[in-house]
């Protein structure tokens, strides 16, 4: 009884902490403390690791068009309004924290997210990965989005690296194989999309580039993320700053390579030293 009071009255502290430190903003977003959380930890991240800062960008994406990959998308998902987790499916934009996290910050650029049939983060993946291809950092290893949902990162991906590159992780709780195969079908096939264990047991062997984790709480699939073996791994900043023992394991392999406030980007640590 008095542990659970104790517990009550620590929460009740940092939710007060955290409406002083911004009344404006946490009035703004209806008092969603979770939130003021996850802005405080991101800044706290960001300073902590201020020399691999870059502020939020989308200046690479936006020298080619996408104009038929977004149409192409929208078009195919049309089937997933009635879905377990339709809303997601339906208003990428504004599922979550995404959006929200952005609008806190200088980008001045979010009416072009809005163009994307992805979630805001996943802009910023693409930026990130052409960076990388840019710089020959990458080569033709794996490119894993986990988890994938429909596939909808590879249709714009695939301007850039072939099909046979991707792979889709998924349970298909959200959202059924069935329902993800008519969206495949519709663009093109462009990935597998199959559960990690069925990875493991038919393409283990295949060497992984980049493992792209967005929108999904990290400690469901950190150990299975660890375990691909990824030379890259990007996350949603907030998924991992919230966590310590997210950053212990991810330390114990990794190195940050690049942080902004919507997403971080891991590069694998050889021998004691980056690659």
């Amino acid at each position: 009884m008095m542990l659970k009071l104790s517990n009550k009255t620590k929460w009740f502290l940092k939710n007060v902490f955290l409406f002083t430190l911004n009344p404006y903003l946490a009035i703004k977003n209806k008092f969603d403390f979770d939130f003021l959380n996850a802005l405080r930890a991101n800044k706290k991240l960001i300073k902590e690791n201020n020399l691999k800062y870059e502020t939020l960008s989308v200046d690479l994406v936006k020298k080619y068009k996408f104009g038929n990959e977004n149409e192409k998308s929208y078009l195919s998902s049309k089937h997933l309004r009635s879905v377990i987790n339709a809303k997601y499916f339906d208003d990428m934009q504004n599922y979550g924290y995404g959006k929200k996290i952005i609008e806190t910050t200088d980008f001045q650029d979010l009416e072009y997210l809005k163009s994307f049939h992805l979630y805001p983060a996943n802009v910023f993946v693409i930026n990130e990965i052409l960076d990388l291809m840019d710089k020959e950092l990458i080569s033709k290893g794996l490119i894993i989005d986990y988890p994938s949902g429909i596939g909808n990162l590879f249709l714009y991906l695939s301007k850039f690296f072939n099909n046979n590159l991707f792979y889709g992780v998924d349970n298909f709780e959200q959202i059924s194989k069935k329902d993800i195969s008519t969206y495949q079908d519709r663009i093109g096939n462009i990935a597998e999309i199959n559960t990690i264990d069925y990875f493991y047991k038919n393409k283990n062997d295949e060497a992984v580039e980049i493992v792209v984790s967005i929108e999904l709480n990290l400690n469901l699939i950190i150990d299975d993320i660890l375990k691909l073996d990824a030379n890259y791994i990007i996350f949603e900043t907030f998924y991992v700053s919230r966590f310590k023992f997210i950053k212990e394991k991810l330390s114990s392999k990794y190195e940050i390579y690049k942080i902004n406030e919507s997403i971080i980007v891991y590069k694998k640590l050889i021998k004691n030293k980056l690659l």
